[in-house]
């Protein structure tokens, strides 16, 4: 028998949320050695070949201060956003397929 309206109120709906699972993928894709690992030159190179202009000011402002440990720290930081998006579409589609 099916669920009066009074009782679907109450109750949550049913869906499929894979987002839990879908970050736990990107994690174990971008870690040391994974296929989407940041810490490699080849994800550095990419990451800053494929910077915007926004990027690049909030880089060379970095450079700027002459702070190599910042500087280091920024390209770090950029290089792992790039290959997030590389990761988490990965997993998406693994998990979704």
């Amino acid at each position: 028998m099916g669920m009066s309206k009074h009782d679907a109120y109450y109750e949550p709906q049913d869906y499929d949320d894979r987002s839990d699972e879908i970050e736990y993928r990107t994690y174990e894709l971008m870690k040391v050695g994974g296929e989407y690992d940041y810490r490699t030159t080849q994800a550095i190179a990419e990451a800053m070949g494929d910077l915007d202009a926004d990027r690049a000011d909030a880089l060379q402002a970095m450079i700027d201060t002459g702070d190599y440990e910042k500087i280091g720290r920024k390209i770090m930081m950029m290089a792992s956003d790039y290959m997030e998006r590389f990761a988490k579409d990965a997993a998406e589609n693994e998990i979704n397929d």
